[in-house]
């Protein structure tokens, strides 16, 4: 079984990449990872059957704290209009997961402090996401995730089985044709599992 310290160095590309992206002040970047690892986790840990929505929200419900302003739909919801869109407007119709907001609002964290993470305008329909709370819940939400895996044999199974496939920083040797004709050997780090 793996232990926390092993999850926590199979994350380490998400986790590095979410700090390098707070230190950069490239906060729309860490957004978007942000709203990805649900996914990542959810996918790890889940039946290969389970519908994405049904994992996702899933996921949040039991990993990310609970507010009485965001639900896991909203989570998912907020994913859906950000990675598939573009877009801070969700597209609830025909969707079995769905918000009660007409937007989301992502502040910015140099102007605006963490206290408005996610308070919800005056007319109840616009929520306003400050990223580096989101940030810091989601390190949170990862680490009671790889202490729950400790206790949960199923879960840990369906982890163990996926894992080799998780995206990761290594060393990696590429042949490449020199413009003379010969050929060269480079050691470089990839993002690959393979």
């Amino acid at each position: 079984m793996r232990t926390v310290e092993q999850l926590r160095s199979d994350f380490v590309l998400y986790t590095g990449e979410m700090q390098r992206c707070e230190e950069a002040k490239c906060y729309w970047a860490l957004l978007y990872l942000l709203l990805a690892i649900p996914d990542v986790c959810a996918s790890l840990e889940s039946d290969p059957d389970a519908e994405v929505g049904d994992r996702y929200v899933g996921w949040c419900q039991r990993y990310l704290p609970p507010t009485s302003t965001v639900s896991g739909a909203d989570r998912f919801q907020m994913r859906n209009a950000l990675l598939h869109a573009g877009s801070t407007t969700p597209v609830n119709k025909g969707k079995k997961h769905h918000t009660s907001y007409s937007h989301f609002s992502y502040v910015d964290p140099e102007t605006i402090g963490e206290t408005i993470h996610f308070s919800v305008d005056p007319g109840a329909n616009v929520l306003n996401v400050h990223v580096l709370a989101m940030a810091s819940e989601t390190r949170h939400a990862l680490e009671k995730w790889f202490s729950a895996l400790q206790t949960d044999t199923v879960r840990m199974a369906r982890v163990e089985g996926a894992i080799q496939r998780l995206t990761r920083i290594q060393p990696k040797i590429v042949q490449t044709k020199n413009p003379d004709g010969s050929t060269s050997q480079t050691i470089c780090a990839t993002s690959s599992s393979s």
